[in-house]
């Protein structure tokens, strides 16, 4: 395909072209403000952009690790370090597409050359990243990025700091393989790959990150992709390098990319191809935020871009946290001795407890060395919520819409609100009383031993976002200021996240009908089989209605819950009882067991999950039997937890 190098004053109107299952999980958006072009044009482009009926031909092969690594440090950071492989070798994948259809933009041809990396690692253990979802700092470098159109050039430069050239790129079929010639701008083909077009048909639907620099930042953007792949796979050059091939795979020039590649000492014949047709894809705008592992987030200030151009100042927030339960009372906690103007509204004896001793919080089991005493301000008056800018609202979903109200007869019409409910019936109440909600995703477990004496398993994270990812300016202030104190990210992908807890939250109900922790559990095989199961079901759930895994915290990755539920239990025990050996009462046993309390976020987890199980017709044994049997006893007042095997047999009678 010839490069094109004019830049329509018009988008291409074919929006309606991206109807398909795989679009509708996005929600799209415009940036903050329209991209400037060439010639004084201006567009405002939809977000994520939408790829169809894609041709996609990629290749991957070894390369040496010592040079990977040189080229990735000297462009991005030495924190930032490629994959490791056997043999002293990394990888380096070329992506070649046809895109036929994008959202907004004419049709172009574009090779992705890119190495994998691990931002930040603890460790780095070899090639494990780039075959399970476990490692959340993994993602791709991109080092090289032709294109044939001048309009992408412009966006991929501008926006995500891309390193794309407007170049010709041919992409053709010949004797099985798909050939991909780019050249340069005289003309000589610089890069050439031959890349088989038969193989193993694989489905593959994931979605992975980009890594780029930008004026100085580091950003991760994401991609996601859905098709079935052709794939051949040379799995003996783990152990073997510098085999030779019958015909060459990939040859390089002298000119553009080509002498960046031959410093990588790239080998002749790749690890791994694959080829699709009729590809669906997507590409989003970058997260600033892309080194959300890091314990802070500064923020010195924003403007927003909105009509009301108003500046927020995070150090001049007022916050208030509305309910100092276990999570209200550690996360403010955490943030009040780096932040002023933070406050704390409740009542009875906890109103008491704030006023007379503060707030205390310790660590686990290691009370005694980390025990800490925080001293706040509350306030009293309702009225005072008026002077607030944020309001943290620590109560649970059952509670919420009555305090919704009595919030919004309190503040102001632009105050910020902060639900730190689990489940997503806060993302429907919250709206109907205030124009900007930020929902945060508590990442980490709390107790409460009396009134502000608040235990906590790990120190976060929260993580924030907005169900259309509005509200960035207002989310990265209080990004600011809670990262002062407990690790806090922002995610572009909130529902995402909100149904990965969802089912490490499916935990709660199972615990409490049990009683773990109150009483000894009678059976342990038959425990790890009733709540593995639950679990696993609730991921089988939530990906069939289309949500993807959000690593949060410290919580247990899916491949887990599944390994956990399908693998022989005499092989998963050791770690099934290490991990309930660190659980810690969750707040549904609080409330059902220790405090005697009749209300429980049962319909919001359990109930939440069979709905979407009914919607997408899947089975759900296991949890529909832990959601009548809560129904029908959670509501008592002297609640009495069941032996396992008698929630056994109940499930027993639905398989």
């Amino acid at each position: 395909m010839k490069a094109t190098w004019d830049v329509p004053e018009e988008m291409l109107d074919n929006r309606n072209e991206f109807r398909g299952d795989f679009y509708q999980r996005f929600t799209l958006r415009t940036a903050r403000q329209p991209l400037e072009m060439t010639g004084g044009v201006t567009k405002d482009y939809l977000f994520p952009t939408f790829y169809g009926d894609v041709s996609c031909a990629m290749a991957v092969f070894m390369c040496s690790y010592e040079k990977a690594a040189a080229l990735v440090g000297e462009q991005l950071s030495p924190e930032i370090v490629p994959v490791r492989m056997p043999k002293g070798r990394a990888l380096v994948a070329f992506s070649c597409y046809e895109y036929k259809k994008v959202m907004g933009v004419r049709p172009y041809n574009e090779i992705a050359i890119a190495i994998p990396i691990m931002v930040d690692p603890d460790c780095n253990i070899p090639v494990l990243p780039m075959i399970t979802n476990f490692f959340s700092r993994f993602g791709y470098y991109i080092a090289g990025m032709p294109v044939t159109s001048k309009e992408n050039t412009i966006r991929g430069r501008k926006i995500w700091g891309l390193p794309k050239v407007t170049q010709d790129i041919d992409i053709y079929h010949e004797a099985g393989n798909c050939i991909v010639k780019a050249m340069d701008t005289g003309g000589e083909v610089y890069l050439s790959l031959r890349i088989p077009t038969e193989g193993a048909p694989t489905e593959f639907d994931v979605n992975s990150y980009l890594y780029s620099q930008l004026d100085g930042r580091l950003l991760q953007s994401r991609t996601d992709f859905k098709a079935t792949f052709n794939v051949k796979k040379n799995m003996q050059l783990l152990l073997k390098k510098n085999a030779k091939p019958d015909a060459p795979y990939i040859e390089l020039g002298d000119t553009s990319f080509a002498p960046m590649l031959k410093r990588l000492e790239i080998e002749e014949v790749p690890f791994q191809t694959r080829y699709a047709e009729h590809m669906s894809s997507c590409f989003d705008l970058p997260n600033e935020q892309a080194q959300n592992w890091a314990r802070t987030i500064r923020v010195s200030g924003y403007t927003l871009d909105d009509e009301a151009s108003v500046k927020i100042e995070a150090k001049d927030l007022k916050i208030a946290f509305f309910g100092a339960g276990a999570i209200g009372a550690s996360v403010g906690g955490w943030v009040a001795p780096f932040h002023e103007e933070t406050y704390f509204i409740d009542q009875g004896k906890i109103l008491d407890a704030l006023k007379s001793d503060g707030i205390t919080l310790y660590q686990g089991d290691r009370k005694e060395e980390t025990t800490a005493n925080v001293r706040v301000k509350v306030i009293e008056d309702l009225s005072d919520l008026k002077q607030m800018d944020v309001v943290v609202v620590g109560v649970k979903n059952y509670s919420l819409e009555s305090v919704a109200r009595l919030i919004k007869a309190n503040t102001r019409d632009d105050v910020i609100i902060v639900s730190m409910a689990n489940g997503i019936d806060n993302q429907s109440i919250l709206p109907k009383y205030f124009s900007r909600v930020i929902y945060c995703i508590v990442s980490y477990n709390a107790w409460m031993d009396r009134p502000v004496v608040v235990g906590y398993q790990k120190r976060g994270p929260l993580v924030l976002g907005t169900p259309d990812n509005s509200l960035q300016t207002e989310m990265n202030a209080v990004a600011g200021i809670f990262g002062r104190g407990v690790e806090t990210v922002v995610t572009d992908h909130l529902q995402d996240a909100a149904h990965s807890k969802i089912v490490v939250n499916l935990t709660n109900p199972v615990t409490t009908l049990v009683g773990h922790g109150f009483r000894e559990i009678s059976d342990f095989d038959t425990f790890q089989k009733i709540l593995s199961n639950t679990l696993y079901e609730g991921v089988r759930i939530v990906k069939t209605a289309g949500f993807r895994e959000c690593k949060l915290g410290g919580m247990p990755p899916w491949f887990l819950l599944k390994a956990s539920a399908l693998l022989p239990r005499a092989l998963t025990r050791p770690l099934f009882r290490k991990n309930v050996a660190k659980m810690v009462m969750s707040s549904m046993s609080q409330d059902i067991i220790q405090r005697g309390g009749t209300d429980s976020e049962l319909d919001s987890l359990t109930g939440y999950i069979l709905k979407l199980a009914r919607q997408n017709r899947i089975r759900a044994p296991y949890n529909e039997t832990i959601y009548e049997f809560g129904k029908e006893l959670f509501g008592k007042p002297e609640f009495v937890p069941m032996d396992v095997r008698d929630v056994w047999a109940r499930i027993q009678q639905k398989l």
